[in-house]
């Protein structure tokens, strides 16, 4: 079975450390790909049409889907409106949704600009997280900022048949090795 990565936005292979993860993945017996995105001058639209053109539907329903920030935001999107993976992991899953964006600080909307703004408005929430039906883990570090601890706890709350796991010490990195080492329990 083949597990795809999606990095964060503007980042690649050599960013963070996505090699541990990706080695956990195969130690735990997939096939790890990791999926390069074009993040400049791009939408959440324009994410998951990137990812829909490497990975076919009948390949992504037979794999583990898995992403960090912006890119769980576009992991999740892929699986919510193109088709569902066989599992799913979220880690710090951003917090730009419609419902978000009267809470998140006006500086983080204009870091991504308008047009991401705009289009992540668009993204009713409820509506996909009620779309998802198959084992999902949310991960989290128990330092991230408020917001994203918001998007997680309701994320969790909605998406069924999934669970939650706080990274304790962790803040918004997925190389940091408490986060690392949560991911390879969790795949035991």
């Amino acid at each position: 079975m083949k597990a795809y990565l999606i990095p964060g936005w503007g980042e690649d292979l050599k960013d963070r450390d996505y090699k541990a993860v990706l080695d956990i993945y195969k130690a735990a017996g997939y096939e790890p790909e990791f999926v390069k995105i074009d993040w400049k001058y791009k939408t959440i639209e324009d994410w998951v049409e990137q990812v829909k053109s490497k990975i076919s539907k009948q390949d992504l329903q037979s794999s583990l889907l898995s992403g960090f920030s912006f890119g769980a935001v576009t992991a999740l999107s892929l699986a919510g409106y193109y088709q569902q993976p066989a599992k799913l992991l979220l880690f710090s899953l951003s917090c730009f949704y419609a419902e978000d964006q009267k809470t998140v600080p006006n500086s983080w909307l204009r870091a991504i600009g308008k047009n991401r703004t705009e289009t992540f408005g668009k993204i009713d929430f409820d509506d996909l997280s009620g779309r998802i039906d198959r084992p999902t883990t949310l991960f989290l570090g128990s330092k991230e900022d408020p917001e994203m601890k918001i998007r997680a706890k309701d994320a969790h709350g909605k998406i069924k048949d999934s669970k939650f796991i706080i990274v304790e010490g962790a803040k918004h990195d997925l190389g940091d090795p408490k986060y690392v080492e949560a991911i390879r329990k969790a795949l035991k």
